[in-house]
């Protein structure tokens, strides 16, 4: 109640007049001793707190030392001389880990200060109550002490300047004069001070209890820093719950003639490409290197097709000769088969059946489809690569657009899970011979038509973007079951198609950049899909998938590197077909995950993962799979990463094909007449990256000076590399330039625009990533340097047509390396007519 005063017992009468008075200095300390004031619980909190990080931060600080103390004996030396190495996969795989553990603490926290509150308040109603009820009977006591305190305030006000010491004999003389009623009132002081030490055992209490909660805590963090190992990589492994959900669903118990009345099943061909392909008997390497030099020695074969480029095939076995000779295993009278010299191209059919696409596949892809061409509703383009899917050879295309490439991707779709649906249906036929055998008590027949894992098929895409479109006309072509998928379906959508609302793209970006960056672009998922009685289920784990659809980031997180404590690339070892997408965007990422991905494919496992050994593939066992592997590969643009990889690692045996149009050159896409130069730079090495510099330095730059151009300078440059060595050359030589490179922070951007269109500085290093992921407006350029040629063609036009004077001038660089680029940009016969001149330097203007 306003005005009461409070009750004090002797002993805290004697702290009121001695301890205030003999151990306070100054006003502060005096006031800080008062007895009716009491510390706040937030207070007594905070400072637990404060005493527990002080010695969490000791004992990091311990450790820190204890760790660099081990490092200096090892090397020898001082430890800062080492460079510092950025988070292992392992590392970011535990850091997302403790993340989510945190929020759900912070969660738990919330709900228990929430309860807390809710007892508190119930507690001041009992108090409340109890107080309400002894009221009356204190009502006159009250008074007169009010009285007293009124009374001793204004005498308090009259004595504004006297000492301390008086103000100390007043207090003396008011516990004094209170005294008196102190006896009278023995039973009240009593029952208060039974309730203070009431509330003082709860507050101990809740403190042990804030301890003892922030030791569990971190004794929580702990044991999930040591227990993530088991925890890491749910989506590969699964929960140990989930085993049973997981199993293979296949038919083992029916025969062969109740499987042929099902609806979910066709007899496997035994002529089919499917068989003779994958289920070729190769028993050694020295038999698959035979059949690999066959396939070398091969003449290449091209044809020029409308519309669709030039197509090259490499190697290509005729199937006809070996249809004819798996028809002619174990007669005596065999024909020979006509001898092979050219590789063959593919041949077109005209129907499902032909192809030996599944009939169950037929009506949803008639639905996907709106016109009709043809008998199959391809379009041209489909119709022209899907009989090289379907022979299983691997492909290099690159001609991708924004405007084929629902087209493209759509078909490889068909494509992987045709060739799901085959494999299942080969598996469920092997069970159920296997199962009449038993019955009948026959010897098993040897059926080698397995891998070592699950997972035949992996699609490799930039974006989540692109994902979602592949996975949602997956479930068209697909019928399933809603109430075993709805959960996941939403689950996926949900992670799939929100994006930051503050990315939002502007309408006057170009068509591309419009269409490669709708929608969401994260870089980092991986899922697999599994294809069962109900359709298919989403976000199944990598060793019961049929399908992996994943990012390149994504991937290696899992594969990881040699020297990591948690990796795996198991899943890999059976991997039939490989799909990867617009490289051209994956290229701008980081190239050096395609790069592992390829090195850890079809490896035979680590692990013993459940393989039964009498239906593996002798090819499998002697570690030939990656020559059995059909790889496609999507691109817009053909660069020397990507023709080393197609050469390396695609060696098929059924050979492989290669589709590029003939270019007219993106010179003739330019609006302003400019004059444009390109010098070629003759290797006395393999590292071309400083010829180039030294011809900058030497050559270009010097020009510039004599010429008086001190503004409006860009250098494009296409390599990081190239980036930070004329960077630090710039530094060091003061030059007067601004950076807009990927790294560079937004307002260091905006600023260095601004300062190049003004021209108070003299060149921008300008970088092919940070145009790709932005394409900005460049105003101000006078003259254009490209260091390298842009692997993107559509970036040279790009930039050259920022440029609003006429009177400006272009000057290129490039190499043999840039083969491939200058015929992307000059057209295919100026390239070849500029690589086979004598002269260094030609000339362009339009």
């Amino acid at each position: 109640m306003v005005g009461k005063k409070q009750k004090l017992s002797k002993k805290i009468a004697k702290k009121f007049t001695l301890h205030r008075k003999y151990y306070s200095d100054t006003v502060s300390e005096y006031s800080s001793l008062n007895p009716f004031q009491r510390t706040k619980k937030s207070d007594k909190y905070a400072a637990i707190s404060d005493k527990v990080n002080a010695q969490n931060q000791r004992i990091k600080e311990i450790e820190e030392q204890q760790e660099q103390d081990e490092l200096e004996q090892e090397i020898g030396g001082d430890v800062d001389t080492l460079y510092e190495v950025g988070p292992s996969s392992y590392d970011l795989l535990v850091k997302s880990s403790q993340d989510k553990l945190k929020l759900r603490l912070k969660q738990l926290e919330e709900q228990e200060k929430l309860e807390k509150k809710l007892k508190k308040n119930n507690k001041k109603r009992l108090f409340s109550n109890i107080k309400d009820e002894d009221e009356d009977e204190d009502n006159d006591i009250e008074d007169e002490d009010n009285q007293e305190q009124y009374d001793n305030d204004d005498d308090d006000d009259d004595d504004d300047n006297d000492n301390d010491d008086d103000e100390e004999d007043d207090l003396e003389e008011e516990v004094e004069g209170g005294e008196e009623g102190v006896e009278e009132e023995e039973g009240e002081e009593e029952e208060f001070e039974e309730e203070e030490e009431e509330e003082e055992e709860v507050e101990e209490e809740e403190e042990e209890g804030e301890i003892e909660e922030i030791e569990q805590v971190e004794k929580d963090l702990n044991s999930d820093i040591e227990e993530n190992e088991e925890q890491d990589f749910t989506d590969v492994y699964g929960n140990k719950d989930d085993k049973e959900d997981e199993e293979e669903e296949v038919e083992t118990n029916k025969t062969l003639e109740k499987l042929k009345k099902s609806e979910l099943f066709e007899n496997t061909n035994d002529n089919g490409i499917y068989n003779i392909h994958f289920n070729k008997d190769i028993t050694s390497k020295e038999e698959m290197n035979e059949i690999l030099l066959k396939s070398q020695n091969l003449e290449s074969v091209s044809k020029e097709i409308e519309d669709i480029g030039v197509i090259t095939s490499i190697g290509c076995t005729d199937y006809d000769n070996l249809i004819n000779e798996n028809k002619q295993q174990g007669k005596s009278n065999q024909k020979k088969v006509k001898e092979q010299k050219e590789s063959i191209l593919p041949i077109l059919k005209n129907t499902f059946h032909e192809y030996d696409i599944k009939k169950r596949l037929y009506k949803p892809w008639l639905k996907s489809k709106t016109k009709k061409e043809n008998e199959l509703y391809f379009t041209n383009l489909q119709k022209n690569l899907f009989p090289i899917f379907n022979e299983y050879r691997d492909l290099l295309y690159t001609e991708e657009s924004m405007k084929n490439h629902k087209s493209i991707f759509k078909l490889y779709a068909l494509h992987a899970v045709n060739h799901i649906f085959k494999s299942k249906d080969q598996l469920s036929e092997d069970n159920a011979l296997i199962n009449e055998c038993k019955k009948l008590k026959k010897p098993e027949p040897d059926l080698r038509h397995q891998g070592f894992t699950r997972p035949k098929v992996v699609i490799i895409v930039p974006f989540r973007n692109t994902a979602f479109e592949i996975v949602r006309f997956i479930l068209k072509l697909v019928p399933h079951e809603l109430k075993d998928q709805v959960e996941n379906k939403t689950k996926f959508n949900n992670e799939y198609t929100q994006f930051d609302q503050d990315q939002e793209i502007n309408e006057n970006k170009p068509d591309d950049y419009k269409y490669i960056f709708r929608d969401n672009i994260d870089d980092c998922f991986r899922f697999g899909l599994s294809f069962r009685k109900g359709g298919v289920k989403l976000y199944s784990t990598f060793y019961h998938a049929d399908i992996i659809i994943a990012s390149p980031l994504g991937l290696r997180l899992v594969i990881g590197t040699e020297g990591d404590s948690q990796r795996d690339f198991d899943f890999l070892s059976s991997v039939e077909v490989l799909i990867i997408d617009q490289i051209d965007s994956i290229q701008q990422q980081n190239w050096d995950h395609i790069n592992v991905l390829f090195e850890n494919l079809n490896r035979i496992p680590t692990q013993d993962h459940n393989i039964d050994f009498s239906r593996l593939r002798n090819s499998s066992l002697e570690g030939l799979s990656q020559n059995l592997r059909q790889t496609l590969l999507f691109s817009s643009n053909l660069t020397p990463e990507l023709n080393s990889i197609f050469n390396q690692h695609c060696k098929n045996i059924s050979g492989k094909i290669r589709i590029k149009k003939i270019k007219n050159g993106e010179i003739t896409n330019i609006v302003p007449s400019l004059r444009q130069t390109f010098h070629r730079l003759y290797l006395d090495s393999n590292d071309d990256s400083k010829i180039r510099f030294n011809f900058l330095i030497d050559n270009i730059l010097p020009k510039f000076v004599q010429q008086g151009e001190n503004s409006g300078i860009l250098l494009y440059i296409s390599n990081f590399f190239e980036f930070t060595m004329i960077r630090n050359y710039f530094r060091k030589e003061a030059k007067s330039y601004v950076i807009c490179s990927e790294y560079t922070d937004p307002k260091a951007v905006t600023r260095a625009r601004s300062q190049f269109k003004e021209s108070a500085k003299t060149i921008m290093l300008f970088t092919e990533r940070f145009h790709f992921f932005n394409r900005y407006h460049i105003r101000g350029i006078k003259h254009v340097i490209f260091f390298g040629l842009p692997q993107n063609s559509h970036f040279y036009s790009e930039i050259l047509n920022m440029i609003t004077e006429n009177d400006g001038s272009i000057i290129s660089l490039y190499t043999l390396k840039d083969k491939m680029a200058l015929e992307r940009i000059v057209g295919t016969q100026r390239s070849y007519k500029m690589l086979e001149s004598d002269k260094s330097t030609h000339l362009f203007s339009n």
